[in-house]
């Protein structure tokens, strides 16, 4: 049984189709409460919110968005944003016991990994056994068009895509790194108009 969502109220939902050019590609999403308008980061969250249970790790939390509405746990991410995560140097080596963590949450940063086989591998020695594995991303080809026009976006702060990062990454493939890792697709659901993807993963067992 999947977690129900919070549904927008109708004005909200037009709202937000109108102002879709806005939202996803012409305005910096720090304008787009000013207009009332949802912004991508609170899209994402709606939809990994209700999947979340008990004790959460984020990582690539920028700025510690997540943990600060979920209440509890820890984000870690390689660049201090200034939310309050813990800065690492490595997200496949993080300073936490075996089975820690009900929940990790890979949210719109798995493509910006260049290691990610290894930090899924650091991921499924963390996660309990009866925990989820929660992963958010766009397709390459959406990704590539998108990271060509947000010029809002984090990887313009830190001068562009660095050496094996890439634009985002098709199902097929999120799907393979996490078999590979020992994780089993439980879940996975089309969000933002369907340019988007979340994807329920548990420990294979």
């Amino acid at each position: 049984m999947l977690p129900e969502r919070k549904k927008k109220s109708p004005l909200k939902f037009v709202w937000d189709s109108i102002g879709i050019p806005f939202r996803f590609l012409l305005f910096d999403q720090a304008w787009l409460p000013r207009f009332g308008w949802t912004t991508l980061e609170e899209e994402r969250l709606n939809v990994v919110l209700p999947f979340v249970r008990g004790k959460l790790l984020d990582v690539g939390a920028g700025h510690n968005t997540l943990v600060k509405r979920y209440g509890q746990g820890v984000g870690v991410d390689v660049v201090d944003w200034g939310g309050g995560a813990t800065v690492v140097a490595d997200s496949s080596h993080l300073p936490f016991d075996d089975a820690t963590f009900d929940t990790i949450t890979f949210v719109a940063c798995l493509n910006h990994i260049p290691y990610r086989e290894a930090a899924l591998r650091e991921a499924r020695r963390l996660i309990h056994p009866d925990g989820r594995l929660i992963i958010t991303m766009i397709d390459p080809l959406l990704g590539r068009i998108g990271h060509a026009l947000w010029w809002y976006s984090e990887d313009k702060h830190r001068h562009g895509m660095q050496e094996g990062e890439v634009g985002g990454m098709w199902t097929r493939d999120v799907v393979r790194l996490c078999n590979a890792a020992s994780f089993d697709l439980q879940t996975h659901r089309r969000f933002q108009c369907g340019l988007n993807n979340c994807y329920i993963f548990v420990p294979h067992r």
